[in-house]
């Protein structure tokens, strides 16, 4: 995955500049789907859930692993109407 992610107006850098890299697949530290909503500013939007959760989905099909869900969802998020 490119470490550097930006779509749209939204710069997903500080999310991935999270990521542990210390195991086989890297993992988020915190609440990643919580984050991902605050930083797109879609907490309280039901597109923002919908758009998680079919990130979560996609990535199901390969190695859901979370870099795999940033990446989804940041190109789920920008098909959304601001």
């Amino acid at each position: 995955m490119n470490p550097q992610l930006m779509t749209g107006k939204i710069d997903w850098n500080p999310i991935l500049c999270q990521l542990n890299t210390g195991s086989q697949l890297p993992t988020y530290p915190g609440d990643l789907k919580m984050d991902l909503l605050r930083h797109a500013g879609l907490v309280d939007q039901p597109q923002g859930e919908a758009a998680y959760q079919l990130a979560v989905e996609i990535s199901r099909l390969t190695t859901c692993c979370d870099p795999e869900i940033i990446y989804w969802f940041s190109r789920l998020v920008d098909l959304i109407e601001p």
